[in-house]
Parts: structure tokens; sequence; C-alpha cells
């Protein structure tokens, strides 16, 4: 993934849902090797993108993930004092792992980074906007500390961009309380937005848009289809202090590669899954990628409560409960245990993965706390 690809063109999938068209205007990278397809159990939007890039629904090696990372921070503009949030929970890694990128190839140049969380805690909350067709609407952003609220740029990553409202909210809010941002600069992997020059009238600064593929998207519902009952997708509201990492990306808290730890897992061999739970991704990523620098057999994933239904592109769903004690329905898709000699199931504090999870990967499987 060395050079752009010539843009293809209208591409028509046909879902149990309805009929979904891509029309792709610019390509860095192959449609077919960023995206296939689902359907979600969401009344309110009945397909999914599905990442073959992302290491969220379909297990991919770290190496695959620094690559994409670095395509994208390749076009991003010239940035002088950025402060990067990526979008709970799907681009909770996509986010650290760009900003972290884009930290290394600029030594001296400060750089901030936080994700939004669906997750109360005991910390100055600084901002709340809304996920309009996601099936768990609301994020929550922390305040990151005076450094990055004095931020030039601010980049706003997700892993695809449709209408951008999501995102035009997140900035407008930011712009709200930080007047001094001079530019926004809107990253995903595929951008599908047709409503620019909206955006743009919506907001009082410059915005980009970064992408590695770029287009229009319409989705036809099938009128006689009806999608199961969606599951419980919203937490119970309880403060999660106890839980989670006291040090972490939701409160804006920068960790350096030291401060990242695991036990000693010294003896693996063979295939390996490191997993992520949740938000909780890229220190789950870290660790798949230490054990990947070791020269062994690695993939990547998480877990999610995005509820999708099976079909092609989800040949394999695990359910359990999860692990913040919301009693929200939490779902693994494409991991066959079968096709691992270990799996690592990464938390952070107390959320120990649910044994039913544990269960059914199996005996080689096991719970990895890292901090």
């Amino acid at each position: 993934m060395s050079s752009p690809v010539p843009a293809q063109h209208v591409h028509s999938v046909s879902l149990p849902s309805g009929t979904l068209r891509l029309d792709v205007s610019r390509a860095e990278v192959p449609l077919d090797d960023l995206l296939t397809y689902a359907v979600r159990r969401n009344p309110r939007r009945g397909f999914l993108l599905v990442s073959r890039v992302l290491g969220k629904h379909i297990p991919v090696s770290p190496q695959l993930a620094r690559q994409i990372w670095a395509r994208l921070v390749g076009l991003l503009p010239t940035l002088h004092r950025p402060h990067f949030i990526g979008l709970a929970e799907t681009a909770t890694a996509l986010g650290e792992g760009v900003a972290r990128r884009w930290a290394a190839q600029h030594p001296g140049q400060m750089a901030s980074y936080q994700h939004s969380t669906r997750y109360l805690v005991d910390a100055p909350l600084l901002l709340r906007f809304d996920e309009p067709h996601s099936h768990a609407p609301a994020h929550l952003l922390y305040d990151p500390g005076e450094a990055a609220r004095s931020a030039q740029e601010l980049v706003l990553i997700d892993d695809e961009i449709s209408t951008g409202t999501t995102l035009r909210h997140l900035a407008a809010a930011w712009l709200e309380c930080c007047p001094q941002v001079r530019r926004v600069i809107l990253v995903s992997l595929t951008d599908w937005c047709s409503q620019r020059e909206a955006l743009q009238a919506a907001l009082p600064v410059p915005l980009d848009f970064v992408s590695l593929l770029s287009g229009s998207l319409t989705f036809d519902p099938d009128p006689d289809w009806q999608p199961p009952p969606l599951p419980a997708v919203i937490g119970n509201g309880h403060d999660k202090t106890a839980l989670l990492s006291r040090r972490s990306a939701r409160l804006g808290q920068w960790l350096s590669a030291t401060e990242l730890k695991w036990p000693d897992l010294d003896g693996l061999s063979g295939r390996i899954l490191v997993l992520g739970t949740g938000e909780y991704q890229y220190p789950a990523f870290a660790l798949a990628d230490a054990l990947e620098r070791r020269g062994l057999a690695v993939r990547w994933s998480a877990t999610t409560r995005s509820p999708v239904l099976p079909g092609p592109s989800i040949a394999h769903t695990l359910s359990f409960a999860d692990n913040v004690g919301d009693a929200v329905p939490n779902y693994l898709y494409n991991v066959d245990p079968a096709a691992y000699d270990h799996i690592l199931v990464a938390y952070e504090g107390g959320c120990l993965p649910d044994a039913a999870l544990l269960a059914q990967l199996g005996a080689h499987a096991r719970a990895v706390r890292l901090s």
C-alpha cells in the first residue's frame, strides 16, 4: 500500500436489510482492501461497513495497523500544536495510533490525545455530544488538561464519516470552550460525507478532510425487512471510577511506551490472538505489536457492544456480558477459537472479562491485565 490506486466507481451491495451503493471518487487503497459489509441490529441504520484494517470486527496483524496509521499520518496537513480525539468505541485505537505516529515523526512538537467514552468516572467533564445513528448515541469527553485545551489544531478521528454530524457536534462543542483552535481536521479510513459545504459553514475555522478513500454512499432500506429486537445498549450510568484505569487515554493521559506494561508472557508460540475489550483497545495493540516484533504470528482485535447479524462478513459470533458492570451484551466477531494456540484477553483496572467469554474461547485463553 505504497501509492494511490485508481478510483473504482459504483459498487452495489445487496443485504437482507436493503441495498447499499457506494460511489468511489478517490482511493489511496482499494475499496475491497478496506471494507466488507454486514447488517446491524439497528432500525435506524440497517448496514455496517466492516473494516478489514481497523482491528475491531476482523482480526488484523499489528503490522497492517501500523501501515494504515502511517498512511493516514502521511495525508495530514501541516500541524503545529494538535490535539487528537478518537471516537469511542470503534476508533479509540485508530485515533491513538495516528496520534502516536504523528508525534513520533515530529519530535519536540507538542501533541496530545484523548478518546471519547461512554463511562462516567470521577473526573472533570469537559463536554457531551451525540452520535445520532449509533445504537448508543451519548459520548462523554473529559477535560484533558490545559495543554490540550490550548491546541491550535483539532484532529477528530473516526473509522468512517457518513454525514459528518457526529464530528460536527464534537467540533462545535470543543470550539465553544476552546476558541483558540485555528483549524479542524476530520480523519477517517473512509469518507462518504456529502455535506462538506454545510459542515464548513457550521464551523468558524477552516475544515480539512483526510481519508484513505472517499466517495458517496446511499442505502435503500427493504421495507419488508424487520430487524430483530435491539438488545440493551445503554449502560446503567453508574460511576465506573473503581473499575477503570486511573490513568488512561479517556482522561487525556498520554502513556509512554514504558508505562504500557503487562505480565511476563514468555513461552508463547504458534498462532496468537490479542484482544482488546470495548474502548480499551490501543494497549492491547501495544501488547500484540510487542509480541509480533519478537517474531511471533499475532493477530489483534477487540470485543464490542455493537450488535451485528451473522452473515458472510460475520462468520463467527460470541456473546457474553460486558466487563464494566453495565449488564450490556457484548460480542466478539470473526474469531474461531480453534484457529489460535493462545488467546490473550487484555483488560484494564478491575474490568475482568466475563467468565463466559473465556469459557467460549477455550482452555488456551487467559485474561491479561494491562497498565
